[in-house]
C-alpha cells in the first residue's frame, strides 16, 4: 500500500466518525480547508473522504454549494423509518427457520449501537446480500437520528431488548409485530424527534 493509502483511510473514518457523532448539526457547511487544518493533513484526501460520504448519503453537495450536512425534515426522517421497516419486513417475509447463521447479537454500549446491531444481524438472515447492504447504509443515515430517541422516547433498552430476545429464538411472526411497533412508535415521533436532534449541538452524541 502507498503512503496515500493510511492517510486517505484514517482522514475517511475521522470524518465518518464526526458525522455520526452528531459533531456536525444538519445543515452546517464542511469546508474541507477547514476540516484538513483540523485533522493535520491536505485537503485532497479530505475533499475524496467527502465524496465518498456524499455516496453514503451522509453528507451533501452541489454545483457551487460545496459540502455540507443534509438538513432533515419531519417527511424526510418518516421515509428514513419507512425504508428501514420496509427492508426488514421483505427479509422476515422470506426467511425461515433456517437462516443463514454466521451473525450475532452483541451487546452494545448504547441504545443507537444496539439497535444498528439488531437489525444488521436480521438483515443478514435474507439470502440477499443487498438487504445486509441497505440496512448497514440505512444504519449510518439514522445513527444521529438514533442518539436524540433517546432524549424523547422512553425504555428504549427494554424495547430492543425484547426484539433481541424473540430475534435469538428466530421468531419470525412476533418479530415482524415489534419491529412494526418500533417503527411506528418512532413515526409517530418523528417532530419530537427532530427538535431533540436539532438541540443536540453535537455534545450528546459525541459521548
Amino acid at each position: 500500500m502507498n503512503a496515500a493509502g493510511p492517510t486517505a483511510e484514517r482522514i475517511y473514518e475521522a470524518l465518518k466518525a464526526s458525522v455520526l457523532r452528531g459533531v456536525f448539526r444538519p445543515g452546517a457547511r464542511l469546508d474541507p480547508a477547514v476540516l484538513a487544518e483540523q485533522l493535520d493533513s491536505s485537503v485532497t484526501p479530505v475533499r475524496a473522504s467527502l465524496n465518498v460520504l456524499v455516496g453514503e448519503g451522509l453528507v451533501e453537495t452541489g454545483t457551487g454549494e460545496g459540502f455540507h450536512m443534509p438538513l432533515i425534515d419531519e417527511p424526510a426522517l418518516k421515509d428514513r423509518y419507512a425504508w428501514n421497516a420496509e427492508i426488514l419486513g421483505i427479509v422476515l417475509r422470506r426467511s425461515s427457520a433456517g437462516v443463514r447463521s454466521g451473525s450475532s447479537i452483541g451487546e452494545p454500549s448504547d441504545a443507537a449501537a444496539h439497535a444498528a446491531g439488531l437489525f444488521l444481524h436480521i438483515a443478514r438472515w435474507s439470502s440477499n446480500l443487498e438487504h445486509a447492504r441497505a440496512i448497514a447504509l440505512m444504519n449510518d443515515r439514522l445513527h444521529a437520528v438514533r442518539v436524540a430517541e433517546t432524549g424523547v422516547l422512553r425504555d428504549i433498552t427494554a424495547e430492543l431488548g425484547e426484539i433481541a430476545g424473540v430475534a435469538k429464538r428466530r421468531e419470525t411472526a412476533a418479530l415482524r409485530t415489534l419491529i412494526a411497533r418500533y417503527h411506528l412508535r418512532r413515526y409517530r415521533s418523528a417532530a419530537a424527534i427532530l427538535r431533540q436532534l436539532y438541540r443536540m449541538d453535537g455534545n450528546p452524541a459525541a459521548e
